[in-house]
């Protein structure tokens, strides 16, 4: 395991991407925006405390980057194969429709014991 390896996890989300309206995606709703920040800050103290310095977190919302929306993982989104949000481990799409501190930090620790 080489000790100066950081492993990035994007959180990728297109809210909205379920289609339909608000009143049945909750993707738009202040309530699903922060339960989606809340959990990215469970998962950002989980991973400084299992990896200290070694792993970072990144949320890109789809709608205001082009950029990530054209790129391979978004478009897992922009076509609705995956629902939001969708969790990127060193570069490798792993978990989609939650975020799931548990399994992503496992997710981390072997991406960091097999580089």
């Amino acid at each position: 395991m080489n000790q100066n390896q950081i492993i990035t996890v994007k959180i990728l989300d297109l809210p909205g991407a379920g289609g339909g309206c608000a009143c049945s995606d909750l993707t738009r709703t202040p309530e699903y925006a922060a339960a989606v920040q809340q959990k990215i800050a469970e998962l950002k103290t989980a991973l400084a405390a299992g990896f200290p310095g070694r792993a970072l977190v990144e949320y890109v919302d789809l709608r205001n980057n082009q950029m990530e929306l054209a790129g391979e993982h978004g478009q897992l989104l922009a076509t609705r194969k995956y629902p939001p949000p969708l969790v990127v481990v060193g570069g490798e799409a792993k978990f989609a429709g939650s975020i799931l501190v548990p399994k992503i930090v496992k997710a981390v620790g072997e991406a960091l014991n097999n580089r």
